[in-house]
């Protein structure tokens, strides 16, 4: 019975929560920056119209981690450089606005996939 009402769609909650979180994967810090406590203890999210469209995105399409990650790296909020510009940096240093990608540390995996690209060396075929 729990079960079924944790994915029921009257409960928008777990799919913000996982949207939140995989957001955090891939900008270093989520929407709503208090991952762990969606409650009236945490931190309103900075997007909640943002948050709401990923989570909805994420129900219509069966739940597919897949998709979402997808989603979320091919946007241009992801591609963004991390370069700081001054006027903005006064207005929001926090880049609560996400006007840049905010800089944050490599996973090892990354690391050496770069290596191997700028070596020359990377396989781009699937399984290579």
């Amino acid at each position: 019975e729990f079960a079924r009402w944790l994915t029921a769609p009257a409960n928008p909650l777990t799919s913000r929560v996982m949207v939140n979180r995989i957001w955090q994967y891939h900008f270093g810090r989520g929407i709503v920056r208090s991952t762990s406590n969606f409650g009236y203890m945490g931190t309103p999210p900075t997007h909640p119209e943002l948050l709401d469209w990923l989570a909805s995105e994420f129900v219509a399409q069966g739940w597919s981690l897949k998709r979402m990650h997808r989603l979320m790296v091919t946007s241009s909020a992801y591609r963004m450089g991390s370069k700081g510009n001054p006027v903005a940096l006064k207005k929001d240093p926090e880049n609560d606005l996400y006007w840049r990608f905010d800089m944050r540390r490599l996973t090892a995996e990354e690391i050496r996939d770069s290596i191997l690209a700028v070596s020359g060396n990377l396989n781009l075929k699937m399984y290579g």
